[in-house]
C-alpha cells in the first residue's frame, strides 16, 4: 500500500520530467543533380544538295558539324558511340535511291569547346574521362562539361529530287 504522501510526491517528479523535455526539429534540405546531361549545342547540316553534285564534307570545326555537350561530376567516364547508316535513304515509298554517307566523331574534354584541341574516337566508340583533370580548384568545381563534335561527308549522285534520311545516334552510357 502506497501511502497518499508519496503518491503525491511521486505524481509531482513524473510532472517534473516531462515539464523540462524539449524537443530538437532539424530542418534537411537536399538537392540532388542528375549525374550526366546532354545537350546538342549544334545539329549536324549538310544543307540542300544538287543531283550530281558530287562529295560534300563537313571538317572538323565547320560551322555545319553536329556539336553536343556533355554535363557530368568531374570524375565521370562516359563510353561514347556513335551509331549511324552507310547511307541515307528517300522517304518517298517505292523510289530506292540512297545517299552514301561517312562520320567520324571526335570530344574535348578541357571544358572549353574548342575543335582545334579535340582528339579522334574511334569509330566503334571509346571510354573517355569527363574532364582532363580530375583534382578539384576548389569545392564548387565538382560538375565539369566536355564537347562532341560529329562531322563527315556524303555522296550525292545520280538520284531523283526528294527528302533523304537516315537516323544517327550519339550514345553516351556512364559508369
Amino acid at each position: 500500500m502506497i501511502k497518499p504522501g508519496l503518491q503525491i510526491l511521486t505524481l509531482i517528479f513524473i510532472l517534473g520530467i516531462t515539464s523540462s523535455a524539449q524537443a530538437q526539429f532539424i530542418n534537411l534540405q537536399l538537392r540532388i543533380e542528375p549525374e550526366l546531361s546532354a545537350t546538342v549545342e549544334q545539329d549536324l547540316d549538310f544543307g540542300t544538295q544538287v543531283t550530281n553534285s558530287g562529295r560534300t564534307e563537313i571538317q572538323l570545326g565547320d560551322i555545319n558539324m553536329g556539336v553536343f555537350k556533355i554535363r557530368a561530376f568531374h570524375t565521370q567516364n562516359v563510353y561514347l558511340n556513335l551509331n549511324y547508316p552507310n547511307v541515307l535513304e528517300n522517304n518517298e515509298p517505292g523510289i530506292e535511291a540512297e545517299i552514301p554517307m561517312g562520320l567520324s566523331m571526335s570530344y574535348n574534354n578541357s571544358g572549353v569547346n574548342l575543335p582545334a584541341n579535340s582528339s579522334l574516337l574511334p569509330a566503334d566508340g571509346g571510354l573517355v574521362s569527363i574532364h582532363e583533370r580530375t583534382e578539384l580548384e576548389n569545392r564548387n568545381d565538382v560538375w565539369k562539361e566536355m564537347y562532341i563534335y560529329v562531322y563527315g561527308y556524303i555522296e550525292i549522285g545520280n538520284i531523283p529530287n526528294g527528302i533523304y534520311t537516315g537516323d544517327i545516334v550519339l550514345s553516351v552510357d556512364y559508369d
